[in-house]
């Protein structure tokens, strides 16, 4: 079953996880904007007999709640949250695209409960490079007249045709939910959310427990020159993993190069703490 087992209240929304394995070290996954926590699904098998691994469907997506408003801050507060549900002292915190903000203001929130923060192809604004979610909240919610016809419009954006169709039906069949007037999206598609990204970055740069970046070469959404932009600014001992001939969604097209990075860097960090 793709459906998460535990639901808490934060901040006054109901957030959704799930727990598979029971590792001495946990990793907490947290997906990208309008996605949800099937992002992780061909990554998640490959750690959880080894990890104790949390799967989370942040606030405005899956089968959490929506919000008001939307905040880097508030995510943060999301994932440390869970942990506290699951009760888990310390984790490696991974977060995919937008997901990465999450699990970075987690760690600065609470830096003595990160083992260590890996984001993955997240985009990052500087030198002409803007959002470009900015106006997400402008288009008309889509309604569809059933489940079939909803799933069948289910696109990966940016589009990538390098991910295994079983993958993306559950992605799809997950994504969707039956309303009185029909059938539509789960993830929030009135409010768009105000990333405050001087924060992001300044949070990025406060860190004080060990970070990575791993790149999608071929990304639509992080272009090359993010790389050196935000080696200039994160905290020394930063390394980035290239994925050659990777797109943005490389959780779902790379999952064992995800997987040994996430084991690599779990591995090398819990040593050292």
């Amino acid at each position: 079953m793709d459906q998460l087992e535990h639901v808490i209240e934060v901040a006054g929304c109901p957030i959704r996880y799930g727990v598979l394995g029971e590792g001495e070290v946990t990793v907490v996954l947290t997906h990208g904007f309008r996605a949800h926590h099937l992002w992780w699904a061909a990554v998640a098998p490959l750690l959880h007999e080894k990890y104790r691994v949390i799967q989370i469907d942040l606030s405005g997506s899956g089968d959490s709640g929506h919000r008001d408003q939307y905040s880097i801050d508030l995510w943060g507060q999301e994932v440390n949250a869970v942990m506290d549900d699951a009760g888990v002292d310390r984790a490696l915190l991974v977060g995919h695209s937008l997901g990465g903000t999450s699990v970075v203001m987690a760690a600065t929130q609470a830096p003595e409960r990160a083992i260590g923060v890996i984001i993955m192809d997240t985009f990052i604004e500087g030198e002409g490079r803007y959002r470009p979610i900015a106006k997400a909240g402008e288009a008309p919610v889509r309604i569809y007249e059933s489940r079939e016809a909803g799933e069948a419009r289910f696109r990966l954006m940016p589009t990538q045709d390098d991910v295994d169709p079983a993958i993306v039906a559950r992605i799809a069949a997950y994504g969707v939910k039956e309303t009185e007037d029909g059938w539509t999206w789960k993830f929030d598609q009135v409010v768009t959310p105000v990333i405050d990204e001087e924060l992001f970055n300044a949070s990025i740069a406060a860190l004080t427990v060990p970070f990575h970046y791993v790149h999608a070469e071929s990304s639509a959404v992080v272009k090359p020159e993010v790389v050196p932009f935000l080696l200039g600014f994160a905290p020394e001992g930063t390394e980035v993993t290239a994925v050659p001939d990777a797109h943005h969604h490389v959780p779902l097209s790379h999952p064992e190069i995800c997987a040994d990075v996430i084991d690599r860097y779990a591995g090398l960090w819990s040593a050292r703490s």
